[in-house]
């Protein structure tokens, strides 16, 4: 049995498209991408000194800070406890920078974005009538140290402005 030139032609085609595609499992050699990667994990304790300035602190407005964060998924929240570098009484700064209150933030990559709230009335504030919301980044987070930069209100001390804050993880 002899056949013609195109079934030939149909044939070998065929073949070199079966080889060429391969018979198959359902699975290939490449890896699968494995989507977005996880958040850091920022929940624990983290604390750093933060500096910035307003009208009666000048370009010095120091302050020791204490994070106690929780995270689920890529949202953060948690205390925030600041306390002054300078002598209770000696200063402004003494008073206004001895706050407790809570932080809010969202996590993208190694990046995050946070508000700070100190509310009016909290126990053992120098200043209970005063408020305090800061509101900023954080950058090159890892799971041991990043910096904040922020800025935002004391009802009583006015703007804060060109804050800093570099974070440590504490043990």
């Amino acid at each position: 049995m002899q056949k013609s030139a195109p079934a030939i032609v149909m044939v070998t085609a065929l073949a070199v498209l079966g080889i060429s595609c391969g018979g198959g499992n359902g699975t290939t050699d490449e890896a699968s991408p494995a989507g977005p990667p996880a958040p850091v994990s920022l929940a624990g304790a983290w604390s750093g000194t933060g500096v910035d300035s307003n009208k009666n602190t000048g370009l010095n407005g120091a302050t020791n800070v204490t994070w106690t964060l929780a995270q689920t998924g890529t949202s953060v929240s948690g205390t925030v406890t600041t306390q002054s570098v300078d002598p209770p009484g000696t200063t402004c700064n003494s008073c206004h920078r001895n706050k407790t209150g809570t932080i809010a933030g969202t996590l993208a990559g190694t990046a995050m974005t946070l508000t700070v709230s100190f509310p009016a009335g909290t126990p053992g504030d120098p200043t209970p009538l005063c408020t305090a919301t800061l509101t900023g980044t954080a950058s090159g987070i890892t799971q041991d140290t990043f910096t904040v930069l922020y800025s935002g209100d004391d009802s009583c001390e006015g703007p804060l402005l060109d804050g800093t804050l570099t974070l440590a993880r504490q043990p």
